[in-house]
């Protein structure tokens, strides 16, 4: 599909991979719904764009289906939504069993009801039309575990197999509506300030080992790619049609060696070392 017109929705739009996003889609000339929790972020965010970018910004909480909807009526307003990006997501590491249970929750919620939400909105307007395309950030944590980042594993787990289950359903039921889902691997964002903020935690009180997993994984991301490596790799998997999105190649060989270390019976590896 092509992206040089029509509308795309974006949340998670004031992050560093949102912006980067939002940047490529302008540049393809979208017209651009653009959400976030955080009104500065957004305002950063739009700042790059080209004076003559349609869009709009939407304050407002992607865990909530009328936050979905309203994204979707006003993207309608303004032309055919040809794209859906729901790539809103928090990270907040802890032990499994020692992560307050609303850190949890909002991991989840923000994670993947947040997808699940943007699923439930834009998907039916897409069908009625007759295309569109819809595209999950998840991440390639929803690929292999690590260990310290429980509830954001699983949520982003629940992701990749939410996409996958939209998948065979659009091509049962509405083959001309697409959908794909991205697992980046370390990029360079400030997602940890993002999801403290988010969380409102001021600080995080880590210790010991889980202290060593934070600062590894902190490292990793700030050696990173460029989030523009995302944003280049979303706009080629929409024009090939393409379902798995994987910007850098360790992220796909991380998830073969899983699969490889299952059908050994091996036990899995543990990527922070």
């Amino acid at each position: 599909m092509e992206l040089n017109s029509g509308v795309a929705i974006l949340t998670g739009a004031g992050g560093g991979i949102g912006s980067a996003i939002t940047r490529r889609l302008a540049a393809e000339g979208m017209s651009l719904v653009l959400a976030d929790r955080d009104f500065g972020l957004l305002e950063r965010t739009v700042e790059s764009l080209p004076d003559d970018t349609p869009f709009e910004l939407v304050v407002g909480d992607v865990s909530l289906p009328a936050h979905h909807e309203q994204l979707v009526a006003i993207a309608t307003g303004m032309g055919e939504l040809k794209l859906s990006v729901l790539n809103a997501g928090i990270y907040l590491p802890g032990v499994s069993w020692e992560i307050p249970l609303e850190q949890w929750e909002l991991q989840m919620q923000v994670n993947f009801y947040g997808v699940l939400h943007g699923i439930r909105s834009a998907v039916p307007a897409m069908i009625e039309q007759g295309f569109g395309h819809v595209i999950a950030t998840a991440s390639g944590a929803g690929l292999v575990a690590t260990p310290a980042l429980a509830p954001y594993v699983a949520s982003k787990h629940a992701v990749v197999g939410l996409m996958e289950s939209l998948h065979h359903e659009l091509n049962r039921v509405a083959p001309a509506v697409h959908s794909s889902v991205i697992c980046p691997g370390n990029i360079r964002t400030p997602m940890a300030a993002n999801s403290r903020a988010a969380a409102g935690v001021d600080s995080e009180q880590l210790f010991g080992e889980v202290l060593v997993v934070a600062q590894a994984v902190r490292a990793g991301n700030d050696a990173g790619a460029d989030a523009d490596t995302v944003a280049e790799a979303l706009v080629l998997a929409v024009a090939e049609n393409r379902f798995w999105v994987l910007p850098q190649p360790e992220v796909a060989w991380g998830a073969l060696d899983r699969v490889q270390r299952i059908m050994d019976g091996r036990e899995p590896i543990d990527l922070i070392g």
